[in-house]
C-alpha cells in the first residue's frame, strides 16, 4: 500500500464516506475444496473478507468518535 492509498483512506475517514475504490482485490479467496475441516475454511474465509474490505468503510471510524 502506498502513500496515495492512505491519503484516499484518511480523506474518507475525515469526510465520513465509504470509499469502495479501496477494496483490496489482491487478496486470494480460499477454496473450500482445499480444506478438510469446515471450521478451518470458515476461519480463512473470514480473514479473507476482513483483509479485503479493511479500508473500505472509512466513515465507520468517524461515526465511532
Amino acid at each position: 500500500m502506498n502513500k496515495e492509498f492512505f491519503k484516499k483512506y484518511n480523506k474518507s475517514v475525515e469526510e465520513g464516506y465509504d470509499d469502495y475504490t479501496l477494496i483490496d482485490y489482491s487478496q486470494i479467496k480460499p477454496d473450500r475444496t482445499d480444506y478438510k475441516n469446515f471450521d478451518n475454511y470458515w476461519q480463512e474465509l473470514c480473514n479473507y473478507l476482513t483483509n479485503k474490505y479493511r479500508y473500505t468503510y472509512g466513515s465507520k471510524e468517524k461515526k465511532k468518535a
